[in-house]
């Protein structure tokens, strides 16, 4: 059965499919969010179906884990938003 595991050094200590850097959180956005099917998803990450639904059964059995992320990501984002340099139109 495929494994959900935490490593400090990896993903930032996200939660994670074993043996990939591929996030739970990242699996658990593209099916809530883009409505994509977990074959979908397996087959965009090449892997199993089955390492899809343990993903997506972490994330569910963890909401409040999945919205810390999404804050912290969410945070992320608008900081390099922010910090982002724009050109000068004027010439």
């Amino acid at each position: 059965m495929p494994q959900i595991v935490k490593t400090e050094d990896v993903l930032g200590g996200d939660p994670r499919i074993e043996d990939h850097r591929i996030g739970v959180y990242q699996v658990y956005q593209q099916y809530v969010e883009g409505d994509e099917t977990p074959e979908a998803i397996a087959t965009s990450y090449d892997i199993s179906i089955a390492k899809v639904h343990a993903a997506l059964a972490y994330a569910f059995s963890n909401s409040d884990e999945m919205r810390e992320i999404e804050a912290r990501n969410q945070a992320v984002a608008e900081e390099t938003a922010a910090n982002r340099i724009v050109p000068n139109d004027r010439a």
